[in-house]
């Protein structure tokens, strides 16, 4: 029996992940709403009390505290336990990793 078993999430991550906590609005197959746990410049953890499948293509769509428009991003769903979903953001631009950059740089990182 192998006792130390790889997982793909145990790999280094691509981007800094802060914790927030924000509104999420998530339109899919369904609109769903929820709560931003931690973000990145490559995508988000969210709590949203619904049904999306792994590999969904979705919209999110969220604002910081200080921006008059939000945020929207289409993403795909890469990981999911319960109501915990790890989104990737698909083809963010510059502009918008630079607002996440702008926005997160005085947060807690996520653990």
């Amino acid at each position: 029996m192998p006792v130390n078993k790889q997982h793909p999430w145990t790999k280094p991550r691509a981007h800094t992940r802060f914790l927030l906590d924000l509104r999420l609005v998530v339109k899919g197959k369904e609109t769903q709403h929820g709560r931003t746990k931690d973000i990145a410049e490559g995508g988000l953890g969210a709590t949203i009390p619904g049904d999306i499948e792994i590999g969904d293509i979705v919209e999110l769509e969220f604002q910081f505290p200080e921006m008059r428009e939000p945020l929207k991003f289409k993403a795909e769903v890469r990981y999911r336990r319960g109501f915990q979903y790890g989104f990737k953001f698909l083809h963010p631009t510059e502009q918008q990793r630079e607002i996440i950059r702008r926005n997160t740089h005085s947060l807690h990182l996520a653990p």
